[in-house]
């Protein structure tokens, strides 16, 4: 069976026509009342003096390889009055849709035999678009709300966008501050460092030398004790003996405090060890001056004893031999080298 088969239906009476001319007219009645209640209404009003040419059966149906004639008018028709709607237009959708609302009806008036069903339809699409026209208009208060929030909530953000760019520039410009802070907290300290390895350098040279001085002091007053006579080093020899250990138990604990000491403030020198430093060797600078004038003035007795022993004056050698072996006595309790003692006895007794 052909699907493009010619169907021929038999023509309509009299009373038919009449018939559809009057549901036609019922029909563009309804549609203009329709249309004054929309905002279209001058539009609507041409729209439904709008008519079609009838010419029988093959105004509806179409033969095999062309379109009905209702259909080629009803399409002219929604061209032009398309091409007559400008989009710039504020109602430019409701006025479309007003097109196609005319063209649906004239399609409806032309079957009559479907036409309650197709009414029905249409009444309830138009219900279905009111309702909505009617939800949009009460959503209309709504978006502007709506539009409002979203200013409200544009214009915080902005401002909250300025006030964190602003903190992030302060905080940026505090971070710099500190880094350059450290930087030159890294430097003073370097500086400090330098500092105190210089003093602690100043420090084991002074020391060294304080203590030669001290060794040479010791042996050149063994040396005059010596020159003094063989009776004064024979009445001591245990009393010395027992002072050497003594001082040699005192000197090993000096030496492991003073390693104690050096690995403690070998890196670090603090403040107020540096103000205590700088007195005792102002202490010491003092102490070494007065030393030296006691040096002077043991070796001129020094001198003054050799001088008489050479000589031979047996009574002044006794005089200065008992205040030389008084003061020697007080300094017997700082002796370190009791080899340096007994070397210097074999050379007094070489000597004699």
């Amino acid at each position: 069976m052909s699907l493009h088969k010619t169907i021929t239906l038999p023509p309509l009476i009299q009373t038919e026509e009449q018939g559809v001319q009057q549901n036609t007219s019922e029909l563009k009645v309804q549609t203009s009342e329709e249309t004054h209640e929309s905002a279209a209404d001058f539009y609507v009003e041409r729209q439904s003096t709008t008519k079609f040419c009838w010419s029988g059966c093959s105004y509806l149906y179409a033969g095999p390889g062309r379109k009905p004639e209702l259909l080629r008018q009803l399409e002219r028709h929604v061209n032009v009055e398309l091409c007559a709607i400008s989009a710039q237009e504020p109602k430019f959708e409701e006025l479309k849709l007003q097109v196609y609302r005319n063209v649906f009806d004239q399609f409806i008036s032309a079957f009559t035999t479907y036409q309650p069903l197709l009414c029905t339809i249409k009444k309830e699409y138009d219900n279905i678009i009111a309702g909505q026209q009617e939800e949009i208009q009460k959503l209309a208060p709504l978006r502007s709300q709506l539009r409002l929030v979203k200013e409200e909530c544009e214009r915080k953000i902005r401002a909250q966008w300025r006030e964190q760019h602003t903190e992030i520039e302060m905080l940026k410009r505090e971070k710099q501050q500190l880094q350059e802070d450290v930087q030159s907290m890294k430097e003073t300290e370097k500086n400090m460092q330098t500092v105190v390895d210089r003093l602690q350098s100043e420090l084991s040279q002074q020391y060294l030398q304080y203590r030669e001085e001290h060794d040479a002091r010791q042996l050149l007053i063994r040396q005059l004790n010596d020159l003094t006579g063989a009776s004064v080093t024979n009445t001591r020899p245990a009393v010395q003996n027992t002072d050497f250990q003594g001082l040699e138990l005192e000197l090993e604990a000096c030496r492991e405090e003073l390693s104690r000491i050096k690995a403690e403030y070998w890196d670090a020198v603090p403040q107020h060890d540096w103000d205590a430093l700088q007195q005792t060797h102002q202490r010491t600078v003092l102490q070494l001056k007065t030393l030296q004038g006691d040096f002077k003035l043991i070796k001129s007795e020094y001198d003054t004893l050799l001088e008489l022993h050479k000589s031979g004056n047996l009574q002044p050698k006794n005089q200065v031999s008992t205040s030389v072996q008084t003061e020697v006595h007080v300094d017997e309790e700082q002796e370190t080298k009791p080899e340096q003692l007994n070397k210097l006895i074999n050379l007094q007794d070489h000597k004699e």
